[in-house]
């Protein structure tokens, strides 16, 4: 199996990867390995990134000022940040306010989740983007050029590479409740 294919799509998709060297073939099916070769570096140790990281406990930490595509897309990223801090207060505080009669099995976290997920991806979808959803440790989310056929192969193979870590990768939908607010 040519386990190469994954990181060879992601450079044709961000030429800035193409200067990197794909992991050596001992480390091609290790996640993290995986994780540090989408990062990259712009104007001495500005970190950019093609896989963020959102994890449940955190949620309100997205740092997309990191995300590699929006930055190239040139989006006003702090008002895309407050944006999203204003969707998800009222969640929150209603949450927090009512947490007694919600109950402690509500997750709030995944709602949350959602809804930054959701704000992203409305910036994306505007500009012909997509966003590929994997589930790990936490949730990581890439944006990728909206191409049918080769997120569909992408995933297929992403799926089979990291198989032995259990990761799951999908295309990212907004859900009906939340395409509704």
């Amino acid at each position: 199996m040519n386990d190469k294919k994954i990181y060879k799509i992601l450079q044709e998709w961000f030429p800035e990867l193409d200067f990197k060297k794909v992991p050596k073939e001992s480390q091609r099916r290790d996640f993290e390995h995986f994780k540090a070769w989408m990062m990259t570096e712009k104007n001495k140790g500005y970190t950019r990134t093609y896989l963020m990281a959102l994890h449940p406990e955190h949620a309100l930490e997205s740092h997309i000022h990191q995300a590699a595509v929006l930055q190239d897309l040139a989006l006003d990223l702090e008002k895309a940040q407050f944006e999203i801090m204003q969707a998800v207060q009222p969640t929150l505080y209603h949450y927090e306010k009512n947490k007694a009669n919600i109950g402690k099995n509500y997750q709030v976290q995944e709602q949350v989740i959602e809804m930054i997920l959701s704000k992203i991806y409305e910036r994306l979808d505007a500009y012909n983007f997509r966003m590929l959803l994997i589930y790990a440790d936490q949730y990581y989310w890439i944006a990728v050029p909206a191409h049918a056929e080769k997120l569909n192969k992408f995933c297929k193979k992403f799926e089979k590479q990291f198989k032995a870590e259990q990761l799951k990768i999908e295309l990212f939908s907004m859900s009906d409740c939340l395409q509704s607010t």
